[in-house]
């Protein structure tokens, strides 16, 4: 259920290249105290109304009685609407505070494992708390009364999944570029005497890497054979001087 007075998490908190996955408030279910006071309160005045005598001091002070509960409710609805919790493809955030902002984050790289425990009215009603294991001293953060808890688990696992897939292959594309690129351990190795072999010895160990990241289907084979090309044509260069 969407609210306009609904607080989205303001994009320029938002780093350069960071995305929000999903911004969610607490379920509604956290606002039946107040909607049952509100409810309980016009029952019991009704029926005041009916039974008394004189009903004008029942109306004025049932009319005050109410602006009062209305307030309250009000805020306890502003407090909902400024709760959010907040999963980007870097981090997870929750923030609070109607006027005073809190934040609490944790960087994808340090959650280690996300549950969620759903009780039998939380299942009827599409609710749970979502439960996040950090690398963090002070353990486990838990948070209440979320929508659709199985949902938001597998989408911050799945993203923990591409965030660690990505920094994998930030690392693979290093030690490629380090094996075809200008930046090779080979261009700064000082020249071979003459009554020394060519580096032949290291260049067939970077073409087996190579072959090994084709393997794996990091590289393709084009990618493979025009890498294993600039290898030997490096070789060739080598042993012609």
């Amino acid at each position: 259920m969407e609210v306009a007075a609904r607080m989205k998490y303001p994009e320029s908190l938002l780093s350069t290249d960071e995305s929000v996955v999903f911004d969610v408030h607490h379920h509604l279910f956290v606002l039946w105290k107040p909607a049952a006071l509100v409810i309980a309160f016009v029952a019991v005045w009704l029926v005041v109304l009916f039974l008394a005598t004189s009903s004008d001091w029942a109306v004025f002070a049932g009319l005050i009685v109410l602006f009062f509960l209305a307030v309250y409710m009000a805020w306890r609805v502003q407090v909902w609407a400024h709760t959010n919790l907040v999963l980007t493809d870097q981090r997870l955030i929750y923030q609070t505070g109607v006027f005073t902002r809190r934040s609490r984050e944790i960087p994808l790289a340090k959650i280690n494992d996300v549950s969620f425990i759903q009780m039998v009215l939380g299942r009827m009603l599409g609710m749970g708390d979502l439960v996040v294991e950090s690398a963090s001293e002070s353990g486990p953060f838990a948070y209440f009364n979320m929508p659709d808890p199985a949902r938001l688990k597998t989408q911050v696992l799945e993203h923990i999944r591409q965030y660690h897939v990505h920094g994998e292959q930030a690392a693979i594309a290093k030690e490629v570029a380090m094996a075809v690129e200008k930046h090779q351990p080979t261009g700064e190795i000082a020249a071979l005497p003459p009554e020394r072999p060519p580096i032949y010895s290291e260049i067939v160990d970077q073409i087996e890497r190579l072959d090994a990241l084709r393997e794996r289907g990091v590289l393709t084979d084009d990618e493979f054979e025009q890498a294993k090309g600039a290898l030997l044509d490096k070789l060739s260069g080598g042993r012609e001087s």
